[in-house]
């Protein structure tokens, strides 16, 4: 693994502002992502359950999206204490770590009521 990871470097670092590069798209991807994408699959997720005559499910959905963290990093993997970039970010590199992951499920499972 640390030989392929060694070759993903070099081959990042051999392009002509290579990790400038890398920056800018890791940085697209997660803001992407966050506020977006997963929004976009939740509204049509639940377009789809009432146009089926189910129930959404949209405060589930937002309330498990809420949860992802994009935690900010240093190339080496160290976490930026606070919600902004690393200092050398620009030219030294960053990673985004994401925590809690949100997963679109087809559907929540309600807790079941037991009568007496």
């Amino acid at each position: 693994i640390e030989n392929r990871l060694e070759k993903i470097e070099e081959a990042w670092e051999s392009i002509l502002y290579g990790l400038v590069i890398r920056n800018f798209v890791i940085l697209f991807q997660s803001i992407f992502r966050k506020y977006i994408l997963l929004p976009s699959l939740i509204i049509t997720k639940n377009i789809i359950c009432i146009l089926l005559f189910q129930n959404p499910e949209w405060s589930e959905d937002f309330r498990d999206w809420r949860k992802e963290i994009h935690v900010k990093c240093t190339y080496q993997g160290v976490p930026t204490g606070s919600n902004a970039l690393p200092i050398d970010w620009f030219w030294g590199g960053l990673q985004i770590r994401v925590l809690h992951p949100f997963v679109l499920k087809p559907w929540h499972n309600k807790p079941k009521v037991r009568s007496t």
